[in-house]
């Protein structure tokens, strides 16, 4: 059986990036010159978030529903999106998961960072346009808040959510999360950008909401936007990541623990998960097995708790948050509209490496 919701994704993703390349193309033009620094950072802001990553999206998702004879529902598109309600606790566990991957990224970010400063690339001057608190407040609405609700609805909500059924968890974890680094269109942020992006599809993925993802890319986001106005506004905590890589000892024992919470935490949120929706995965289990018995539905609920509980912690993440989808294989649009909006966002980020090393 075909799934049509992979090629509704793969239209509306590939929309969403020729258009935020047709941005950055108008603004290489010189376009928003005329534009002071603040509102070119307003409008570089409002422009690819709320119009290109989630309005656009969003519209053309009702608009699907439509050419498919479907309700137009705005509600049906948040169901599909993963926009489901999140038990308080695991809203207090993305926030400590969201500091533990700033501190996890900051040092990937670092490696890669020097290893491209060897090939002779330059990174561009990050100055804030805004100062003052008041800057830092606009700040954190433009890279924390913004980014992290609309990146992640069309990540995380459209792209992951459609590629899942149609690619199994694993691959579509993989192929989702380097999309998002190509995304950045900028290979000073592709590494590390795509190593976050998988976590948050994790975390999408464990927490049974994408609101989980959204938590931690805001946590993240708006711990880098705390630290790029400390030291104008000696904000506590300035110099903590200066700290952190001036001793390896204490540097090693800090990346130990975060890599431990991360584990820990996630398999916490995919593990109670799991347990709520436990019926239903019991059930598409058997179904695809070659032989269905009801006899054995019971049998194996305890089974396969028991046996989860025993696995090592990714092992068992990996296995509480399996839909048990078989893969399909793409039609032949299917696979040109990936194919096209993979090759954009290489091309584009192998040009940006190519510009920073003039």
């Amino acid at each position: 059986m075909k799934n049509n919701r992979y090629l509704t994704t793969l239209i509306v993703y590939t929309t969403a990036i020729v258009l935020l390349v047709l941005v950055q193309a108008l603004a290489s033009l010189g376009c928003f010159n005329g534009l002071s620094e603040q509102m070119l950072e307003v409008v570089g802001s409002l422009l690819p978030q709320l119009v290109v990553m989630a309005g656009i999206p969003c519209l053309m998702l009702l608009v699907a529903q439509k050419v498919n004879r479907e309700p137009v529902s705005l509600r049906q598109v948040c169901r599909d999106t993963g926009w489901g309600r999140m038990p308080l606790k695991n809203v207090a566990l993305c926030f400590v998961l969201g500091i533990c991957l700033y501190l996890l990224n900051i040092f990937i970010a670092s490696i890669f960072a020097s290893l491209l400063r060897s090939f002779g690339y330059q990174f561009s001057s990050n100055d804030n346009a805004f100062t003052g608190y008041s800057g830092l407040l606009i700040s954190l609405v433009l890279t924390a808040v913004l980014p992290g609700i609309c990146e992640e609805f069309l990540h995380r909500g459209v792209l992951l959510n459609g590629l899942v059924k149609q690619l199994g968890v694993r691959k579509a974890l993989l192929w989702s999360s380097i999309l998002f680094g190509l995304m950045h269109m900028n290979v000073g942020q592709f590494f590390y950008a795509t190593i976050l992006g998988w976590f948050m599809g994790v975390v999408a993925l464990s927490s049974g909401s994408l609101w989980g993802s959204i938590i931690v890319h805001f946590t993240n986001n708006a711990i880098a936007t705390y630290f790029s106005f400390a030291e104008e506004l000696n904000l506590p905590g300035m110099n903590l990541v200066s700290y952190l890589f001036s001793n390896v000892l204490v540097l090693g024992l800090t990346l130990l623990v975060v890599v431990v919470v991360i584990g820990e935490i996630i398999r916490l949120m995919a593990r109670d998960k799991f347990k709520r929706n436990l019926d239903r995965y019991t059930v598409r289990y058997l179904a695809t097995q070659s032989q269905f018995g009801v006899e054995d539905f019971d049998r194996l609920k305890v089974a396969l708790t028991r046996a989860l509980q025993t696995l090592p912690t990714w092992k068992a993440t990996a296995a509480y948050i399996e839909t048990f989808d078989e893969p399909q294989k793409g039609r032949p649009l299917e696979r040109a509209l990936f194919t096209f909006v993979f090759v954009i966002g290489a091309v584009i980020t192998l040009l940006s490496f190519v510009w920073g090393t003039w």
